[in-house]
């Protein structure tokens, strides 16, 4: 069964996690907080337990450093420290990660994206109906990739693009890779935070038709959940939409996104 993140109804995102048509169990945890300005997915891994638990830290973490004042880069890598340290005090969870994708809104229309492992974000632009991936996976398939070996189409089906090179929670020593990027939001353009489990089932052509048919977030959303299960779903499915931010006029400001009548303002 699906289930919607905390957001209240008719404000600026969206949040969806589905357990899919395969897992027994969903690893997946999203945050979509608008007073804070700050939206995640993660995706978890690591057995039965062990992937649930780690996602979850991440999201906490994450959002508990945020509330203190932490950039999103230091709060991603204190998750990363965090899952290690669950990792040493519960032996049994020992192999446990998450990937984490994460968006932050910054003073002004600048927003933060920061991302470890192979979770996405996408912008789509309605004026230009064009969806951009923002963030480059940390896997096999993206790096060779980055490295000019393959490209895109051919990483989509590369047979090792679910092997991961960096999570949070990596073994050993060295340190996950960290992505970063700071942006200007456009008036009209939407966020796209996914776990593979919605990239891995839709090519970027179909998420950009979805976006372009819908009419609202909570239209969208359950559009791009729907294809996927449809196509599937063999792992589990969460994803995060975020409108852009709130432009001067009447007494509440208005949103940019189009959205059905009564959501929003």
């Amino acid at each position: 069964m699906s289930t919607v993140s905390p957001a209240p109804e008719g404000t600026r995102s969206v949040g969806l996690t589905d357990i899919g048509r395969v897992r027994g169990e969903n690893q997946d945890a999203i945050l979509a907080d608008d007073e804070l300005g700050l939206w995640l997915v993660a995706d978890g891994m690591g057995g039965h337990a062990g992937g649930a638990r780690a996602s979850t830290i991440a999201r906490d973490t994450i959002r508990q450093q945020v509330q203190s004042g932490a950039g999103l880069d230091d709060a991603v890598m204190a998750a990363h420290y965090a899952v290690r340290a669950e990792q040493r005090d519960q032996p049994d969870v020992g192999d446990m990660g998450t990937t984490i994708v994460a968006a932050r809104e910054l003073e002004g229309r600048d927003c933060e994206i920061c991302w470890v492992g192979d979770s996405r974000a996408y912008s789509y632009s309605r004026t230009e109906h064009r969806l951009d991936m923002l963030t480059a996976d940390h896997n096999v398939a993206g790096m060779l990739v980055a490295s000019g070996a393959l490209s895109p189409a051919e990483a989509a089906c590369h047979p090792q693009r679910h092997v991961l090179t960096d999570c949070l929670g990596l073994a050993g020593d060295e340190e996950p890779r960290l992505g970063q990027l700071v942006r200007s939001w456009q008036s009209e353009e939407l966020l796209i935070l996914c776990s593979d489990g919605l990239s891995g089932e839709l090519s970027d052509e179909e998420i950009c038709q979805v976006l372009k048919d819908g009419v609202g977030l909570k239209d969208i959303a359950g559009s791009l959940l729907d294809r996927a299960l449809a196509a599937g779903a063999h792992d589990n499915v969460s994803l995060v939409l975020v409108g852009p931010p709130k432009v001067s006029g009447g007494r509440k400001g208005r949103w940019l996104w189009p959205f059905r009548r009564g959501e929003g303002n």
